[in-house]
């Protein structure tokens, strides 16, 4: 078991690097998830190189999801410059030799960037056929094959990028369980796809069950997780056992979005909207709008946005006097307060039994409809905000697991 303990990992993106290295600098995340798609080969080694000089952990996502993928940052590594873009044919990963080939540089990029565990390439899983399920299987023995090989003992984990449609049948759910658990891996780097309405956060009860009962089932059989690209659901992931999960500071990196890999997307973020995260409420809310409208109408106070003990040092500002007058700066406090919100969640999971994880994900769950609640009674209901979530993540969390289950994950957790 690679990870212990609750950990939160920076989900790299565009303008992260600056991000990465204050939040080791000032110790409020625990590691990073490394992107290609952003960031040249060069200053990829530079900023893990930093990550582990502060004792950090360093995984390296290949991105290999869509491999015509497209962006000059991605061809500096040698593997996408050779087999992505315009180069991608499938034979790249339906021959042995090719295959083989591709996975042995792909390895060689993580090692050059010293990573604390090796991820395996994975395309993107939209559907379960026959077919794709056989070729993730085959690519990914491959490269656990080669690491095996080239650095025996080495923790590694498998990537599952899948569609969240696909999973929500449980026939098919149980068809990708029954493959990937025959995987011989430290364990799983699950990211999974939905349609932009349904992304931040995920709702939907059918949805979140599907996506939790996934989850379960591998740790379950004794795997190590990594939630990637996810959000606040990493609540419902400490609750059934998991120990890490990656956020980042744009929507498209907290939520697995394929569209940032198709050829035309040229990259980068967007901006001129100011969010301020805020955990008890388990959402975001917008400083202009949302927040100067709660502040307005004196029936509801700002405090119950804020986490206390300790409170973010990037979120002072907005609590001494109107929301507006701060001015807060996209790229610098909503970012940084961010990622320090999700180390919050993680650290508040740390020492705690399975039994008391799910009575803290209740919890908090309970406390933030109730937060929810007061703000639709003050200004009415908000745009960003499904009151619906709760609900379903309420229910989906408490209809996931047994008390088998419970008794199973309570052997598997360190």
């Amino acid at each position: 078991m690679m990870f212990e303990k609750p950990t939160y990992l920076i989900q790299f993106g565009y303008s992260g690097q600056t991000l990465v290295r204050r939040a080791m600098d000032d110790d409020y995340a625990d590691g990073v998830i490394l992107s290609p798609s952003d960031y040249e080969y060069g200053d990829t080694k530079s900023l893990a190189r930093d990550v582990n000089r502060k004792d950090g952990v360093v995984l390296f996502d290949p991105q290999y999801y869509i491999p015509r993928t497209e962006r000059p940052a991605s061809n500096s590594y040698p593997y996408f410059k050779q087999s992505g873009g315009d180069n991608f044919e499938t034979v790249v990963v339906t021959n042995n030799k090719n295959r083989r080939e591709l996975c042995e540089q792909i390895w060689e990029v993580q090692h050059q960037i010293d990573v604390d565990a090796y991820i395996a390439p994975a395309r993107f899983l939209d559907t379960f056929s026959d077919t794709k399920l056989t070729q993730w299987e085959l690519l990914t023995k491959t490269f656990v094959e080669v690491v095996e090989d080239k650095d025996p003992g080495a923790e590694i984990f498998a990537s599952l990028p899948v569609a969240g449609a696909s999973i929500n049948d449980d026939e098919q759910r149980s068809k990708l369980l029954d493959i990937v658990t025959k995987i011989d891996v430290t364990g799983f780097y699950v990211s999974v796809e939905y349609p932009r309405y349904r992304q931040n956060p995920i709702f939907g009860f059918e949805e979140v069950k599907a996506y939790l009962d996934l989850l379960k089932n591998l740790r379950y059989n004794w795997y190590d997780v990594v939630l990637g690209h996810s959000d606040q659901i990493a609540h419902l992931g400490f609750g059934l056992g998991i120990n890490a999960f990656g956020s980042g500071h744009y929507k498209n990196t907290r939520a697995f979005d394929t569209d940032r890999w198709i050829p035309q997307d040229s990259g980068g973020g967007s901006a001129g909207i100011y969010w301020y995260y805020s955990e008890p409420l388990m959402n975001e809310m917008q400083v202009e709008q949302d927040m100067q409208a709660l502040y307005s109408s004196n029936s509801f106070s700002l405090e119950k946005l804020r986490l206390k003990n300790p409170t973010s040092p990037f979120a002072r500002e907005l609590f001494v006097r109107e929301p507006e007058e701060p001015e807060w700066t996209y790229k610098n406090d909503s970012w940084d307060h961010y990622i320090w919100s999700c180390h919050q969640i993680a650290k508040e999971y740390k020492g705690l039994t399975l039994e008391e994880r799910i009575n803290r994900t209740q919890e908090n769950l309970r406390n933030a409809a109730e937060i929810y609640s007061e703000i639709e009674e003050a200004i009415g209901p908000r745009e960003n905000i499904q009151s619906e979530t709760y609900e379903d993540w309420m229910a989906a969390f408490d209809s996931t697991l047994t008390d088998r289950d419970v008794n199973v994950i309570s052997r598997v957790m360190p």
